[in-house]
């Protein structure tokens, strides 16, 4: 099996890869062309990405079977292009989680103490306590966290050791208001009440079709005047005009560590307003930067590709349909021959019934089998009697209704 990785790795994980027998081409400046290039001419059955964008158009043609975003989020990838080519996309989701918190809270104190600006003017040799002991102090504030999954909860964690009063808020029906509950946060299901009462607040949401620009204008204007921003999640999420607007209106500080028109590589020119006004604290995209976060992340990958190889199947799948269209599932309880299922096959095919899934289990023994057919619409009568008249190796038919 080969292997493309097209973003950097750590040695370990491209070991460990070799010493299962892959053969691993590492090429992390692949980018835009020279990728769908590489994708076409060496056909690797596996892609490993971190920020390398896969459009539609690298998967054309190829080879792939699975595509492994080494990192949470997977908004880089086309999985839409993805699914209607059958290729499995995957992710590492948790991995660096405890890295993102850490610079998030990083940022959170940074943007109350000014220690960027007050470091700047040290080794510019300029001494400003005056203007830097005004800090309000975080023990005893509000903290709000938008987003109740792994990332989001690492931060309200560390928000309660700094003694601060935590309130998460997460889109209805995940579970989020029992893992709040369990390390002593708040859960708030209004969005409105949590922005109103916190001093800052942290994002810690996927970018899709309901979160995009959520933090608007309404959104800042909802929270309190002095409060602080922080978005070390997706840039997306953010309306930065709306964002300079609080910055200048409402003494909003900002702790940011992802920007509209942000870099792709580990260098280059980045031209942002938000970055040059003096409320904002940023960094470049280094949320997961970390060593023990890039070694995890390179472990999950690695077992992915492993499971992969092994079994065909793909652990922290994201392309999956939730729901199958399958109506009726068709039972067969059959001797352990060559033939007997092809033999049903052809008969649903005769009938125009399609096979969504299938699952064969063997006794003990290997002498008696039961398949489980998940089917587009229920065979009548007269097809079941036929199979089983036709087959003297099928023991039982029955078909049952599939309840979603």
């Amino acid at each position: 099996m080969r292997v493309l990785i097209a973003d950097k790795l750590p040695a370990s994980a491209v070991t460990q890869l070799e010493e299962a027998g892959l053969q691993v081409r590492i090429q992390p400046d692949l980018k835009e062309e020279s990728l769908t290039d590489a994708i076409s001419s060496e056909s690797p059955q596996v892609l490993v990405v971190r920020s390398t964008k896969v459009r539609a158009d690298m998967l054309a043609g190829g080879s792939l079977g699975l595509i492994v975003r080494a990192g949470a989020g997977y908004n880089t990838i086309d999985v839409a292009a993805a699914s209607e080519a059958g290729i499995f996309v995957a992710n590492c989701p948790g991995k660096n989680s405890l890295a993102v918190a850490e610079l998030a809270l990083g940022l959170l104190i940074s943007a109350d103490r000014q220690i960027p600006a007050a470091n700047a003017d040290l080794r510019a040799g300029i001494w400003s306590k005056g203007r830097f002991a005004k800090a309000r102090g975080l023990a005893g504030r509000c903290m709000g966290v938008i987003g109740g999954g792994r990332i989001g909860l690492a931060v309200a964690e560390r928000a309660l050791a700094l003694g601060m009063r935590v309130l998460v808020w997460n889109i209805p029906g995940e579970g989020a208001e029992e893992r709040a509950a369990l390390i002593g946060a708040e859960f708030e299901p209004d969005l409105d009440t949590l922005l109103t009462q916190v001093d800052a607040v942290s994002l810690h949401l996927a970018e899709n079709e309901h979160t995009r620009r959520m933090a608007n204008r309404e959104f800042f204007s909802k929270l309190k005047e002095g409060a602080i921003f922080l978005n070390t999640s997706r840039a997306g999420l953010v309306d930065e005009q709306a964002l300079l607007w609080a910055l200048d209106n409402r003494g909003l500080r900002a702790g940011l560590d992802v920007f509209e028109g942000e870099g792709t590589g580990s260098s280059g020119e980045l031209d942002c307003a938000l970055v040059r006004h003096p409320s904002v604290f940023a960094t470049p995209h280094i949320g997961a930067s970390t060593d023990q976060a890039q070694e995890a992340v390179a472990e999950e990958a690695v077992r992915i590709i492993l499971s992969y190889q092994g079994s065909g199947e793909v652990p922290n799948v994201v392309n999956l349909a939730r729901k199958s269209p399958a109506s009726h599932l068709l039972i067969v309880k059959h001797r352990n021959r060559v033939g007997v299922l092809s033999a049903v096959f052809d008969g649903l095919r005769e009938a125009d019934i399609n096979v969504e899934e299938t699952e064969n289990i063997v006794f003990a023994g290997a002498k008696t089998n039961v398949a489980r057919i998940a089917l587009t619409s229920a065979p009548n009568q007269a097809l079941l009697a036929k199979l089983g008249e036709d087959n003297q190796n099928i023991l039982d038919l029955k078909v049952v209704p599939i309840t979603h």
